[in-house]
């Protein structure tokens, strides 16, 4: 008799399940709706986060999460079914929309309903945009290039922190999927250490340094970059110091990847400030290479372009690409498919 009674309850509570996790993918599409069509001003609310909070009981971040899936849904159909089938819930869909594309999102939906929301945060975590899950019998594991940081504030200030946040991301037109909030925050380190020290000549400012050894006990030569994540190297193999420490008359000697003459060059052109169509942040400049030089791409004026700390890890990282179309303008396509194009670029 209580079996029967606990099968019953049983399958009551997978049917409320099921429900909530429509009514999460329902709740996707209309606030991402609302959004798009900016209707809350229509309502009285100075944004779509201030009718969050206060008519649906949403917290800022969920209700971001939240539009964020709901935008990405048309171009994931697989997705899409398994939110409105009730098969996956809203936190799942996050991580999925995080590092998923059309090739590949139907393969990590398969994965997000065989796995625990815990066991696939570690996979997307290892995983790059575009990449499949990674073998179900490996383990996955953080790399040590990402780190969890929990503060404990009052209210208010983080209240302040979120503003900063929300300001630097409208200054450079971009959303959380794009620049997380760990860039934002190390960026605003940056710009305190900044004003606390002599300004630092922009000919020499490279923000990274590579130091190449040798190693003696295998006989390999490499460089002490083996604690970063693959962005963060290809940031750095666009504008970096190279200092040379294998043993030799070499030893101890420095190169840069951009000569420092080019490096006022390429500022003067971008006015000193990043060259992204509507940013304006004229600290932690970096030079960019819209061809890698992994792929050929050489210090020709024509394959640089100055952006900003944010903008650089944004493209590293999959969330925009650059492009220098006719006339010398650049093109910034978001990981949404929206893009701009900026004025001509200035003759370097």
């Amino acid at each position: 008799m209580r079996i029967q009674e606990a099968s019953a309850l049983h399958e009551r509570l997978l049917a409320n399940r099921r429900s909530h996790r429509q009514a999460e993918h329902q709740l996707a599409v209309l606030l991402a709706e609302m959004t798009d069509r900016r209707l809350f001003t229509e309502l009285g609310y100075a944004s779509v986060f201030d009718y969050a909070d206060r008519v649906l009981d949403l917290p800022a971040r969920q209700a971001r999460d939240l539009i964020r899936i709901g935008r990405h849904l048309p171009d994931f159909p697989a997705l899409a079914a398994a939110l409105a089938d009730g098969q996956l819930g809203w936190t799942k869909a996050r991580e999925i929309v995080s590092v998923a594309t059309t090739d590949t999102e139907a393969a990590w939906v398969e994965r997000a309903t065989a796995v625990s929301s815990r066991v696939l945060e570690q996979q997307v975590a290892c995983a790059r945009v575009g990449e499949l899950p990674p073998d179900a019998a490996t383990e996955p594991e953080r790399g040590p290039e990402r780190r969890r940081v929990v503060l404990d504030m009052q209210a208010s200030d983080l209240q302040v922190l979120r503003q900063a946040l929300g300001l630097m991301r409208a200054q450079m037109g971009v959303d959380a999927a794009e620049v997380e909030d760990g860039v934002l925050v190390a960026a605003l380190a940056q710009q305190f250490l900044h004003h606390q020290s002599e300004p630092a000549d922009p000919a020499t400012g490279e923000r990274y340094r590579f130091v190449i050894q040798d190693c003696p006990g295998c006989g390999d030569t490499h460089g002490a970059v083996d604690n970063v994540s693959d962005t963060v190297v290809a940031e750095a193999a666009c504008d970096a110091e190279v200092i040379d420490m294998r043993p030799g008359p070499s030893q101890g000697h420095s190169s840069r990847v951009i000569a420092p003459v080019l490096r006022k060059k390429l500022l003067n052109r971008a006015q000193w400030r990043c060259e992204v169509p509507g940013c304006c942040s004229m600290l932690w400049l970096d030079i960019h290479h819209l061809l890698a030089r992994a792929d050929g791409g050489g210090n020709e004026p024509r394959n640089l372009v100055v952006l900003c700390y944010g903008h650089h890890r944004a493209v590293h990282a999959g969330g925009l690409a650059l492009e220098r179309a006719s006339h010398d303008r650049l093109t910034v396509t978001h990981r949404n498919g929206d893009s701009r194009r900026g004025p001509p670029l200035a003759a370097t």
